[in-house]
């Protein structure tokens, strides 16, 4: 009786929801953007949690996230160069919400009793702040809800996913083989995957500044994370640990604003097999700002393509996906989830269990609610895929997680060399990792590859010796 009135609960609940959604984009029909005054009801405000007005319509319930490790690997990568730097996120995650009822992902920022909201309101809702635009008698600033195009539905079964022809023994990402069942774990009830995203020329050039493109990123993937919230055994989330701004890179033909979808995985791959992604990740995912396509034989241009990715490859170093995305409008929020999905092991809807029909999010058919879930199908083979894994791969191995509340100094506990080897990844090239001095509590981790050397900045953990008799303590180093 206790679960069938929860049922009946929540099924009230989701069709209260779907009026009220209605009702919002009868509102918008006529009026494709409108002008905002968002305000945080301070009455209602609890720690973790913000209830914000956006309009007499939309009001949001908002929870903090966490979609971001403490120290982000961020490398800008040029043909001649890589810069590699680790950004401190604690700002931005102090200011990532989301709301699991209109499936919003936000970034909220506060200063001075005003407020600036920008990210995504629900399926095809955006809003950003307009800074230059004229305050309210309040002195509230003024931000813009918009509507942005939907994309991702078609009526055909495009197979968007690759099967890769090494199936019997693989290596993960870190280059330990997980092929012998008995190394094999399923008793994690929760697994962080970590993703690396590579912003590919034609997407990163919207972003004039690092910290905005770690900031758009982390909102989709937070989107991302609210369509895996019934997962179970294990709770599957992702967790954004490295950012690539590839700023002249290739990683297929291009004419015009197009790109070919088959040639760019094969790109991403060679990219990476020539050590150009650094750091520890499960899977790697290229976002691109070209329009995907591929020829047909006929000779015609399909552009019906919005990503693909190797079906259940997570934790090889055959775990990687693509997809389209337009900056500042969140685009490829349901491509990246869909793409995931596929290296987590699901493939299409399209049993009688699960038809393509109901729109799932392993299907392309607009199913209202169902799109922002996996199917029971998607998550028993997701379930079967990961509990195949070895042990490592459900673990946090990014340095910033892993030293954590140590009782010593970080630094007083693990070689400089080692450090750097798990800052690049434990790759086949770790044995040419070497280290460089840098000025104060700083090193050089670098790379040395046939015909060019790698080398990134990186602080020295607190603890490291910096010069004789000094060590490193809060970035200075002295005789503490």
């Amino acid at each position: 009786m206790i679960q069938m009135c929860f049922i009946y609960k929540t099924e009230k609940i989701m069709l209260i929801f779907i009026a009220t959604l209605r009702f919002m984009m009868c509102c918008y029909a006529d009026a494709k953007e409108q002008n905002i005054y968002p305000r945080i009801l301070q009455e209602r405000l609890i720690p973790g949690k913000l209830v914000l007005m956006l309009n007499n319509i939309i009001t949001l319930n908002l929870e903090k996230s966490t979609v971001l490790v403490d120290n982000l690997l961020f490398v800008t990568s040029t043909k001649e160069q890589q810069k590699v730097e680790m950004v401190d996120t604690s700002d931005i995650q102090q200011s990532i919400y989301h709301d699991t009822h209109y499936q919003s992902s936000v970034m909220v920022r506060q200063e001075g009793g005003n407020v600036e909201v920008e990210g995504i309101v629900n399926h095809n809702l955006r809003i950003r702040p307009l800074l230059d635009g004229e305050r309210s008698l309040h002195g509230q600033i003024p931000h813009v809800l918009f509507e942005v195009p939907l994309t991702e539905n078609f009526s055909n079964v495009e197979q968007d996913f690759l099967r890769p022809r090494e199936r019997s023994s693989h290596d993960n990402s870190s280059g330990n083989w997980v092929n012998s069942p008995e190394s094999r774990s399923s008793g994690f009830q929760r697994f962080p995957v970590e993703v690396h995203i590579v912003s590919d020329k034609a997407h990163q050039q919207h972003f004039k500044e690092n910290t905005k493109l770690i900031s758009y990123l982390a909102v989709m993937m937070n989107a991302v994370n609210l369509r895996y919230l019934d997962t179970t055994n294990p709770k599957i989330d992702f967790l954004l640990v490295g950012v690539t701004r590839a700023k002249d890179h290739e990683f297929a033909q291009t004419e015009g604003r197009y790109i070919d979808a088959g040639e760019m995985i094969s790109g991403l791959k060679l990219y990476k097999s020539q050590g150009r992604i650094l750091g520890h990740h499960d899977v790697v995912y290229l976002i691109t700002g070209y329009d995907m396509t591929k020829w047909l034989a006929s000779g015609k241009r399909y552009n019906g393509i919005r990503g693909r990715a190797k079906l259940a490859t997570v934790c090889t170093h055959l775990g990687l996906g693509e997809g389209e995305d337009k900056p500042h409008g969140y685009l490829g929020v349901n491509t990246i989830a869909h793409e995931l999905g596929h290296t987590l092991g699901a493939e299409h809807d399209v049993t009688p269990e699960c038809p393509w029909k109901e729109g799932y999010l392993m299907s392309y058919e607009d199913g209202g609610l169902k799109k922002f879930r996996l199917s029971q199908c998607s998550e028993r083979s997701i379930r079967q895929y990961v509990r195949t894994l070895s042990d490592d791969c459900y673990r946090v191995m990014n340095a910033q997680n892993y030293l954590r509340n140590q009782r010593k100094f970080p630094g007083e506990t693990i070689r400089k060399k080692y450090y750097c080897r798990r800052l690049l990844g434990n790759t086949k090239e770790s044995k040419k990792v070497f280290v460089k001095k840098a000025n104060g509590c700083f090193l050089q981790c670098c790379i040395k590859y046939p015909y060019y050397t790698s080398c990134g900045q990186y602080k020295m953990l607190d603890g490291m010796t910096c010069d004789t008799g000094k060590t490193c303590r809060r970035g200075v180093c002295a005789r503490h």
